[in-house]
């Protein structure tokens, strides 16, 4: 999967001497990229460096037991030229050269990288992801003995006691997770808390559908995460909850989330009987279809574009194709995205883009004006929100081969970006760098 190592990394990186390095000679069996995010101006990064140092040469020089094949790319998180140039200069290891700082604001956004130091692992033959904490997992098994540090499967990191609750009693029952999840076809993570309000509004909506579903024959249970501040607040909450709940306290709390990559609450995770992610937007999905007539919301390779979009157009890159909100248009619309969405939609986690179709509403027209957009229609464009960038198609007609060829220009770094310009509240200055 040399395409996919090249898409993050582009067709070289170099050696600390300033020699480049093919991306395509790290790729392989049995092999593991490691993408180094660190700085020279961080002291926890000069501190671990050494480490990931020493492991690394056990590697080379084969004192470690590991059949495994390990290259690091450093991404720098330096300032200026100096500082880059001060923490590659002694490295062992391959760095992305200082000049792609648009390749490290994008790596940084799709490994969620917001601090440092952060070693994230690949699978440098399917090039998918191993693990995000390679920081973590080095510090705490310091001669890597578990490397690469292979996730283990979602139901291993929930085996152990769960509570569940019992009709007709206020004190639940303990069960064990294993039996209880047993024969379930689909699983739902619930991370919810007392203190947060909208958690509170959407709870009852939650046990209506899971009443609904579980009425209706479906193979679905649900597991509350919570993250309440006090076992008395924590008892409240769950009084009336009729799933399994992980106990207060549980360090399974914390490793489910992290295991989900949950980062906000209140937020509901669909999984199949294997583990494997079908939505991360539950809450969203049953706001919209309240029924459940598509559960379990498998994602759709085109979504209408709605105020409920506001979390995907905020945090990803998005392709939006504006129409004139007629039959015809969305019609067309669906044909020019279709082959372009279905190809992303396969990447599954990995999928670097959302493909939406906006009609002619005041939603529509917000984004526009959040994106500084004409009232041009058909309008193909790529909204980069994180970045503040928005990419326009100047082609006159847009047909499914115009919206390949556009966004393949994208992703291999080849489209000039048109800054976002700061949008003001009326009246009062401030800036707001959101749709809403």
């Amino acid at each position: 999967m040399a395409h996919t190592l090249e898409s993050l990394l582009g067709e070289t990186v170099t050696r600390s001497s300033g020699q480049p390095v093919s991306v395509r000679s790290l790729c392989g069996k049995e092999r593991v990229l490691g993408l180094y995010f660190s700085a020279n101006w961080s002291p926890p990064c000069r501190m671990f460096t050494p480490t990931l140092s020493s492991f690394y040469q056990s590697l080379k020089d084969g004192s470690s037991a590991c059949k495994e094949v390990l290259e690091i790319v450093q991404i720098s998180w330096d300032k200026d030229l100096e500082g880059y140039t001060e923490s590659t200069q002694s490295i062992p290891w391959l760095s992305l050269p200082f000049n792609q700082r648009d390749r490290q604001r994008k790596l940084s956004r799709k490994f969620g990288v917001h601090g440092i130091p952060r070693l994230v692992l690949l699978d440098a033959e399917t090039g998918r992801v191993i693990t995000r904490d390679g920081f973590d997992k080095l510090s705490e098994d310091t001669t890597g003995s578990g490397f690469p540090w292979r996730r283990k499967s979602l139901h291993d990191v929930i085996k152990g006691t769960l509570l569940q609750a019992v009709d007709g009693s206020d004190v639940a029952e303990e069960v064990d997770a294993t039996s209880a999840l047993e024969g379930q076809k689909l699983i739902g993570f619930y991370f919810s808390a007392h203190w947060c309000l909208p958690c509170r509004y959407f709870d009852p909506e939650l046990i209506r559908a899971y009443q609904l579903l579980r009425a209706r024959g479906e193979r679905f249970q649900i597991v509350f995460v919570s993250a309440d501040r006090s076992e008395e607040a924590f008892q409240r909450h769950v009084a009336g909850m009729p799933w399994l709940t992980i106990p207060y306290e549980d360090p399974r709390n914390q490793a489910v989330k992290k295991y989900l990559g949950v980062d906000g609450i209140p937020m509901l995770v669909i999984v199949d009987d294997k583990g494997n992610m079908i939505t991360m937007n539950g809450r969203q999905a049953l706001t919209e279809d309240p029924q459940c007539k598509e559960f379990p919301w498998h994602p759709r390779p085109i979504e209408e574009l709605t105020p409920l979009s506001s979390l995907h157009l905020n945090e990803n890159m998005c392709v939006i194709y504006f129409t004139d909100g007629t039959e015809a248009g969305l019609k067309q619309g669906r044909l020019v995205l279709t082959e372009a969405a279905t190809k992303e939609a396969e990447k599954g986690e990995e999928r670097d883009l959302f493909f939406f179709l906006a009609g002619e509403d005041e939603f529509s027209d917000n984004v526009r004006d959040f994106a500084d957009l004409d009232d041009t229609c058909p309008l193909l464009v790529i909204l980069d929100s994180p970045e503040q960038n928005v990419y326009v198609c100047n082609e006159v007609k847009v047909t499914s081969k115009t919206a390949l060829d556009f966004i393949d220009k994208f992703l291999r770094g080849e489209l000039t970006p048109t800054p976002i310009p700061p949008l003001c509240a009326e009246g009062d200055g401030n800036e707001a760098g959101t749709v809403s």
